[in-house]
């Protein structure tokens, strides 16, 4: 698939067949995220994958509870009192890109986290399959307990969590605004 027709053609998906993802398709979505530039090549992510559709639930669960807490606005926005998933959409699997908690790198380690995850998304495209950023879910940042029985190693914080699976549907055709763009010249 050319690249021009990944970049155009993904699409945040919330919607998901039960087909499980296969470790092969885990395996090269991951490689790809690995292959995202870093600053100074540090490397600096670590993935966890969840597979476990009840983990899973109790992770939008519990991520429920921080929005209602943290930000009311956006609670009543998604109606967060519903029983059904709303944050991972019943997707077959959450992925979690951390990485390591240092607030001089905090920045860095953002960014190249988020590279990484461009990197997953477009490969995921490639292969057939589809993601959703979760930023919701990055909330459970302030519960090291929950972090820690999802897999999280000590001393590091979600950076990128996102859903992958089989879409239902086929994906639609995006928009794009025209950026401003300004270049300055000698």
């Amino acid at each position: 698939m050319e690249l021009d027709v990944c970049i155009k053609g993904r699409r945040s998906v919330r919607a998901y067949t039960s087909q499980s993802v296969s470790k092969d398709q885990l395996e090269a979505i991951i490689e790809a995220g690995t292959w995202a530039p870093s600053g100074m090549n540090r490397q600096p992510w670590r993935f966890v994958v969840i597979e476990d559709k009840k983990k899973i639930k109790t992770i939008s669960d519990e991520t429920k509870v921080l929005v209602k807490k943290i930000m009311p606005e956006a609670s009543s926005r998604y109606e967060m009192e519903t029983e059904a998933d709303i944050i991972c959409y019943n997707a077959p699997v959450l992925v979690l890109i951390c990485a390591e908690k240092n607030k001089q790198l905090e920045n860095l380690n953002l960014q190249d986290c988020v590279l990484a995850a461009q990197n997953m998304f477009l490969k995921a495209y490639e292969l057939g399959l589809g993601t959703c950023y979760m930023g919701f879910v990055q909330l459970l940042n302030t519960k090291p307990e929950v972090l820690r029985n999802i897999g999280v190693p000590e001393n590091y914080q979600m950076i990128v969590p996102f859903i992958l699976g089989h879409p239902k549907a086929k994906q639609g055709s995006g928009k794009r605004t025209k950026p401003e763009i300004k270049i300055l010249k000698a």
